[in-house]
Order: C-alpha cells, then sequence, then structure tokens
C-alpha cells in the first residue's frame, strides 16, 4: 500500500547546538539524524576544534556522542572549554565516547560499535584522512574502492540508528583549476549529505570562513566568519 509522502515522519531537529550562534546558524543546521556531513580545508587544527564542538554540543543538548580518533586529535582540555561553563564539565566529558580508527576496517568497526550505545545522536570522525592514510597508498584505486564500500556501511548504520555521521577532511588542491576538494575524490563528493569548507583568513590572525557547499538542508546563513584558537570558537564581533 502507497503511504502519502507528507505522512513520513523526517527528522529535520538537529543533533547538536553549536557556539557561538552565528556557527550554529550555518553548520548547526546541517547535524540532522539521518544523514552524513564532511567538512573539509588546508588546516589541520580548525577541523579539530569543529569536531570536538560538534562532540560537545551533542552533549550539552542532552545526548551522547562518538569521538573517533585517526591519531592524537581528541583534547579532554579542549573540550573542557568548548563545555563553555554549562553544568559540570566533567559529567558532560563522560557523555562523550572516544575511540581509535586505524583503517577503513577500524572505522567501520567502530561506528558500528558505538552506534548501538544509548542515547548516541552523533558520530565524529577525525579525521577521514589520517584513516585513508593507514589504509592504503594514496589515490590508489584498491583504496578507493574500500573507502566506497565503507561509505555504503557506515550510510546503512546512519539509517539505521538515525544518528548524524561527521567526517573532518584534509583538502587538496585540483591539479587543472586549483580548487579545493577533500581527500577521497569523488567517492567522498557523492557519499555524503552535506559538504563544507574551511579556509583560514589571511587578513587576521585565528579567523576562518565556513562555507556550506552542498547540502539537502537549506541552514539560516550559508557562510560565516569566525575565530578558531586554543579558547576555542568565538564570534568576531
Amino acid at each position: 500500500m502507497a503511504v502519502p509522502l507528507d505522512s513520513i515522519d523526517i527528522a529535520t531537529e538537529p543533533v547538536t547546538r553549536l557556539v557561538p550562534r552565528q556557527l550554529d546558524r550555518v553548520l548547526g543546521q546541517l547535524l540532522v539524524p539521518g544523514q552524513v556531513s564532511l567538512i573539509h580545508g588546508p588546516d589541520r587544527s580548525p577541523l579539530t576544534t569543529i569536531a570536538h564542538a560538534v562532540a560537545v554540543g551533542a552533549v550539552k543538548s542532552g545526548g551522547r556522542s562518538a569521538y573517533l580518533d585517526s591519531g592524537t586529535n581528541y583534547s579532554s582540555a579542549l573540550a573542557r572549554v568548548l563545555c563553555n561553563r554549562s553544568g559540570s564539565p566533567e559529567d558532560l566529558l563522560k557523555e562523550i565516547a572516544v575511540g581509535p580508527v586505524m583503517s577503513l576496517a577500524d572505522l567501520e568497526g567502530m561506528v558500528l560499535q558505538v552506534s548501538s550505545m544509548e542515547g548516541i545522536t552523533v558520530v565524529v570522525v577525525d579525521s577521514l584522512t589520517g584513516v585513508l592514510n593507514l589504509t592504503g597508498a594514496p589515490r590508489s584505486k584498491g583504496r578507493q574502492r574500500k573507502l566506497f564500500a565503507t561509505l555504503e556501511v557506515l550510510r546503512g548504520v546512519v539509517n539505521d540508528n538515525n544518528i548524524h555521521l561527521f567526517i573532518t577532511d584534509h583538502s587538496a588542491r585540483k591539479w587543472n583549476n586549483g580548487t579545493p576538494s577533500p581527500i577521497g575524490g569523488n567517492v567522498i563528493a557523492h557519499g555524503v549529505d552535506s559538504l563544507i569548507r574551511v579556509d583560514r583568513l589571511a587578513v587576521k590572525e585565528g579567523l576562518f570562513r565556513l562555507e556550506v557547499e552542498r547540502s539537502p538542508v537549506n541552514p539560516a546563513d550559508k557562510g560565516v566568519v569566525v575565530r578558531i584558537g586554543l579558547n576555542g570558537i568565538r564570534s568576531i564581533k
């Protein structure tokens, strides 16, 4: 029996709230259940800070999160800063499950494991580049095929558990036109729902621009400039 489209319950409420408010109006509104988003850029530091903000934001919003770390990216000190005086930082940090991922096979297993934990609303992967570097040679066909298969598995986990998967990735410039593209190429471009780019602004130290390149969600703003540093993420106002 056919089901009317308007009778299907599709979650549109974000799984997390981000600070500052200007960042939430761009990135926060993309983080809805049942979708995969990827943020990329040439600098690792702002990507990792944003990854922490997403994980912390989920627990501040009453859920739980998982931070899958491909190296030594996770920092409990940074997570405490991002708690931003909301309740007891230590209580909030207990709601973030942290685990290592050393390959695409590890990534599949860890996402399957943490997504089944009670209360998990968002899984953060920081970073996909690190996972790929530990999986196979850059640009090799074998690594790309494995990446495609892994994204298919992760898509199923996201849909089955109604969580959001947030991935950080480095950028490389295309040889033919110089435009930045996430590591993983077309496999990544077609394997995620939302694509966000982060660029450092040359005008002043610590300023970064986030721009939504593609998303099925229509955020309040398509881009924002914020200050990202040791004290977390701040508005430039």
